[in-house]
């Protein structure tokens, strides 16, 4: 199986992310103490982790973004409950959460060290989810762990640091415990259940590629959220009725995918393969899909902004649940209607056998587009946290330039955009999934953080 997924994921990146560059530390020139808020601590701690998640993603044959969301999730998640004691006028979010979390307390007399707590508490996270990753891969997690404890010392006490690492751990043990009972616990070993039977008849989704006879992931719409209900709350209406009569909707919908094909731009191929990761130099620092680029985006607003290491952590957590709630709604949606792909129709019902799209076709329904709906929940976050202002997206300089977007849901609707632009995905299927997206960002905003 392993083998085959690569197809998918445009492994050709996999190649440059092994080639990621480390993220130095520099908080020991910066002479911290252990009295430094976390308000005014710098952020490299949590943006050295989401980097390196980064690169074990990269490395790690046969995940696909499914696995890649909820992980970015669960990681975004520990890294704020792990620095949360230590940060005056924040609050745990667990007792906000779907499924009963019940995560150890500090005592608040003791000092405590957020940089230490939170670096332990990810090391743990990333290794647990993530076993299956190369023993070079796993040493670098440990590596960078020890680099950063080691570091720590200059900060004060070395019990102080000891016990706020001990914490971040057992925080780190309890978020993954819980994760086991969500659904997706291990998701990378089954991508394709022997279980699922896809349902036949007119207008349904049928294998667009030799090697996926099923679709994979039919189950992860069943995925227990973070936030309970919010994949029903956020379901959009059905899609146009199927039909292959001229004039129709669904028709009409189809040929202009067609239509659109055949004086596609230049700078409309471009755009599809840079939203699907084809054609990566070696020299961009991003993993291989979609949630890693989201994940670079907001790092670096992050960087841009001057945030604190607490309101990375915060940010890191609110982005990596908007994804995981969009991925879940999305694929509950495409498994209740299970859509036709377009190069299904375009080949069979309007007699263009030798026609195919621009990228590669998912095995799995098409009803609605994943870039859509999980790149518009992140862009809703991001424009939640840093208000709708134009940004320059640094991600894939060296394959493609740097790309300007007029504000954070114009990125979201490139990436929408791209899909149709692909020749994968319907006009309504974009649009839906993007309506659906910001429904599930504008609710993950409601998490209360503070106080």
């Amino acid at each position: 199986m392993n083998k085959m997924i690569p197809r998918i994921l445009s492994f050709t990146a996999v190649l440059f992310g092994l080639g990621i560059v480390f993220f130095v530390f520099s908080a020991s020139k910066r002479n911290h103490t252990l009295e430094t808020p976390p308000n005014k601590y710098p952020p490299d701690v949590a943006i050295a982790w989401v980097r390196m998640q980064q690169k074990v993603f990269a490395g790690t044959p046969g995940l696909l973004p499914h696995v890649a969301g909820r992980t970015y999730a669960y990681v975004g998640l520990t890294m704020y409950e792990s620095m949360v004691p230590g940060m005056p006028g924040y609050q745990s979010i667990a007792p906000q959460l779907n499924g009963g979390l019940t995560l150890p307390a500090f005592q608040q007399e003791q000092q405590f060290h957020c940089g230490a707590s939170a670096n332990a508490a990810l090391a743990y996270i990333l290794k647990n989810f993530l076993p299956h990753a190369s023993q070079q891969l796993l040493k670098s997690i440990d590596s960078l762990e020890a680099d950063f404890y080691t570091r720590f010392q200059t900060d004060g006490d070395a019990e102080v640091l000891k016990r706020s690492a001990d914490f971040g751990k057992q925080i780190a043990a309890s978020i993954f415990e819980w994760s086991k009972t969500d659904g997706g616990h291990e998701g990378y070993k089954n991508p394709v259940p022997e279980s699922y039977t896809p349902p036949k008849g007119p207008g349904k989704w049928v294998p667009t590629d030799t090697i996926f006879v099923k679709p994979v992931y039919p189950y992860w719409g069943n995925n227990r959220t973070f936030i309970a209900g919010i994949a029903d709350a956020t379901q959009p209406p059905p899609p146009p009725a199927y039909s292959e009569t001229p004039g129709s909707d669904f028709y009409n919908a189809a040929n202009e995918i067609y239509s659109m094909s055949k004086i596609l731009k230049r700078k409309d191929s471009l755009c599809a393969k840079f939203w699907a990761y084809e054609q990566l130099n070696a020299g961009d620092e991003v993993a291989f899909e979609d949630v890693s680029h989201a994940a670079n985006i907001a790092t670096q607003m992050i960087l841009m902004k001057k945030f604190s290491l607490q309101d990375a952590a915060v940010l890191y957590c609110k982005h990596g649940i908007a994804g995981n709630e969009a991925g879940i709604s999305c694929v509950k949606t495409k498994f209740r209607y299970n859509v036709v792909r377009p190069v299904t129709y375009i080949q069979t019902v309007l007699k263009h056998p030798n026609w195919n799209p621009v990228i590669f076709t998912p095995p799995f329904p098409e009803y609605t587009s994943g870039h859509a709906t999980v790149s518009m929940s992140y862009a809703t976050v991001l424009d939640n946290t840093f208000g709708k202002i134009p940004f320059t997206d640094h991600s894939f300089d060296n394959s493609y330039g740097s790309r300007k977007f007029e504000s954070f849901e114009a990125y979201a609707k490139e990436a929408a955009l791209s899909r149709m632009l692909g020749g994968i995905h319907y006009r309504f299927g974009m649009e839906a999934g993007l309506k659906q997206g910001k429904k599930v960002g504008e609710i993950v905003n409601q998490l209360k953080f503070k106080r």
